[in-house]
């Protein structure tokens, strides 16, 4: 395998930096075309990766249980859920957990139905981390769905990277992801990183093609960040009732082999 890798907050937010002496991290928005499962290792490979280069880091997870098809439930157990937390039926601190020194794990995967029932109350999740004295220096949020009133919940200085593979029918969707993420991070390109393809050429070409319809379709502009070249694996899914794997019935049936250079390479370019 190869990697290919190119080199505000309201008055609220500014007084929650006085008080404690912090700013208000970082959101990373991973929006992927790819499947459900490598989104989260995606996700789950990029914040160990950077937590490795000395940074606190929260990982978001927000994939439905339901939607997995290679584990049989969260990365970490938890009993708390983001959702609750803006609910005000919880305090963030029991929805938050510590893996490891520098790393932390939550799931958001009731907020989307508590934002859509109109349940949901800001402030966003930056700002209550700085209540709580976390100092969390970058959150990390890998998802299949961009949009951009969920993204705002976490938080307003967000860094928008996408991640599509080569194919006619990822590429369709990246372009939907484009206009969903477009209210993110205004007047600025934001990076996209293809995965998988032929060789370094056939990715190239699909970030122009994607380039080419975003500027003319949204007038967004993009930037490439690099190429990676992946292998893929057959899927299989975990029988719930004997723990067995079996082959993917429905859906995908393969998914990307990420290698870890490629994690170490988008740590470096998030934390530039």
């Amino acid at each position: 395998m190869s990697t290919v890798i190119n080199g505000g907050g309201n008055d609220q937010a500014a007084g929650l930096r006085d008080i404690f002496g912090a700013e208000l991290c970082q959101i990373i928005c991973i929006a992927s075309t790819l499947d459900p499962d490598s989104t989260i290792h995606l996700g789950h490979g990029t914040a160990h990766s950077i937590k490795q280069l000395g940074h606190r880091v929260l990982l978001v997870d927000e994939v439905p249980l339901a939607d997995r098809k290679t584990m049989s439930g969260f990365l970490y157990p938890v009993r708390y859920d983001l959702g609750q937390v803006f609910t005000n039926s919880i305090d963030l601190p029991r929805s938050v957990k510590q893996i490891e020194e520098n790393l932390w794990y939550a799931t958001s995967v009731k907020l989307r139905p508590e934002i859509t029932n109109r349940f949901a109350k800001h402030p966003p999740l930056d700002e209550r981390l700085l209540t709580h004295e976390f100092n969390i220096d970058y959150v990390i949020f890998p998802t299949i769905d961009p949009q951009a009133n969920v993204v705002s919940y976490l938080g307003s200085n967000v860094k928008r990277i996408l991640v599509t593979a080569t194919d006619h029918a990822s590429l369709k969707k990246a372009l939907v992801m484009v206009r969903q993420m477009a209210s993110l991070q205004l007047n600025e390109p934001f990076a996209v990183l293809i995965v998988g393809g032929e060789d370094e050429s056939a990715g190239l070409a699909a970030f122009e093609r994607l380039q080419s319809a975003s500027e003319t379709a949204l007038e967004q502009p993009l930037e490439s960040i690099g190429w990676i070249k992946s292998l893929t694996a057959e899927r299989v899914e975990i029988d719930t009732d004997d723990m067995s794997l079996n082959p993917v019935r429905k859906g995908v049936k393969q998914e990307f082999v990420l290698p870890q250079g490629f994690f170490k390479a988008i740590s470096a370019k998030i934390t530039a």
